[in-house]
């Protein structure tokens, strides 16, 4: 529950501030439950609570801020049975939600929830994670931590992805789409944890990169080519076809109609280093294609590479190799799901080093991960995986055998 437009008629001591806004977030859950029990007492007692950390001054000041709170019908409270005049405070408790939020000068979450509910309808039923997301914040449990105090967020999310979908199969520069949707080059960059939920697997799923995220999606800082190492030509869909000279030719994707050569085996590669090393390591030889994805391959890359690839003999067999880690199988997953030609299944290629012991040490959670896109790019024998990861440069460079 956050401060709303509203403004408090009271500037409260921080202590009591405190205790109300404590008071009426449990207001609120007993509420959103349905339960008709009160709601727990804030206990003062303890020697401990905040209460008892403020001077005589300060606590005395606080005691009037609480009486007329009481006095208007937002809480109870409690005080000790000595003391006379000045007797401490033991409990506060809620009794009215509304008149505490209408005190303190913030929203209700049911308040903000019907304002979120209203501006994002027109998005319901289109995106699946939205639904879940309304209905999390029903509950009181925050998104990304975020609660329905944030729906314009959420709004300006589902925008960028209404726009990246009348334009399927291409490439955005991200700060040129930000400021034609929002007169702000640098606001799309700002719907990040947005972003990554409405268009990920569920809201419970790990967070993905930035660039994972937005390169997914077809957001790039700038538009970039399709690069190849191997023997052969590249057909393009205007102008004279392109040779791919040696170490490697780059074009744009959307130019590519398909390829002549005769590769028995592609290999997809994550990362620049690798793939400039793998290029020089094809030299002499005309056996297969190695293809840079630049990271988490793009709309537009997947266009490019389904063209460039479609015409290949069915024998032609795929390799990927990337990271050990959750984003190199998320990477190859990617690639298994949508940008394989029509019933190939991409082999990993080095990505089960791990298993003889070398590479990080992470947490069994991330293992799980990396396990679950493995599985997901059908691997199913990388069930096994350690508790490890390798960034692919520090692998030497093997090519598939002739």
């Amino acid at each position: 529950m956050q401060t709303s437009e509203r403004r408090a008629a009271v500037t409260f001591c921080p202590w009591v501030e405190t205790i109300l806004r404590e008071q009426l977030q449990r207001g609120e859950r007993k509420r959103v439950t349905g339960s008709t029990a009160a709601p727990p007492k804030t206990n003062l007692k303890p020697t401990s609570s905040i209460y008892w950390q403020q001077d005589f001054g300060e606590r005395t000041r606080g005691h009037e801020q609480i009486r007329a709170a009481v006095r208007q019908g937002a809480i109870d409270a409690g005080w000790s049975d000595q003391g006379g005049e000045d007797r401490p405070l033991d409990w506060v408790r809620v009794r009215d939600v509304d008149v505490l939020a209408t005190l303190l000068g913030v929203s209700t979450n049911v308040e903000q929830l019907h304002a979120a509910q209203a501006g994002l309808k027109p998005w319901l039923g289109r995106y699946a994670r939205l639904g879940e997301v309304l209905q999390a914040w029903s509950a009181m449990r925050r998104v990304r931590a975020a609660g329905p105090e944030s729906w314009e967020c959420w709004r300006d999310a589902l925008r960028v992805l209404d726009a990246l979908a009348a334009m399927p199969g291409e490439d955005q520069v991200i700060r040129v789409l930000s400021g034609h949707l929002f007169s702000d080059t640098k606001r799309i960059e700002q719907l990040l944890p947005q972003l990554d939920v409405l268009s990920g697997e569920g809201l419970a799923s790990r967070h993905r990169s930035k660039w994972e995220v937005l390169k997914t999606l077809g957001l790039v800082k700038q538009p970039m080519p399709l690069m190849v190492a191997g023997v052969g030509r590249i057909r393009m869909e205007e102008g004279p076809d392109c040779t791919v000279v040696r170490p490697y030719v780059g074009v744009a994707p959307q130019s590519i109609r398909g390829f002549v050569g005769t590769p028995t085996w592609v290999l997809t590669i994550e990362n620049l280093t690798t793939f400039h090393q793998a290029a020089e390591a094809l030299r002499g030889r005309g056996d297969g294609l190695v293809v840079f994805t630049a990271g988490m391959p793009s709309p537009a890359w997947v266009a490019g590479f389904r063209a460039l690839t479609c015409e290949l003999p069915p024998a032609t067999a795929f390799h990927h190799w990337g990271d050990i880690d959750v984003g190199g199988f998320r990477i190859a997953a990617r690639l298994q799901e949508i940008a394989m030609p029509a019933g190939v299944s991409l082999q990993p290629w080095l990505m089960d080093i791990t298993l003889d012991g070398r590479g990080n040490e992470v947490k069994d959670s991330t293992r799980d991960a990396m396990r679950a896109a493995a599985i997901r790019a059908g691997w199913l024998t990388f069930d096994r995986l350690p508790a490890l990861t390798l960034e692919q440069e520090r692998l030497s460079v093997i090519l598939p055998s002739l």
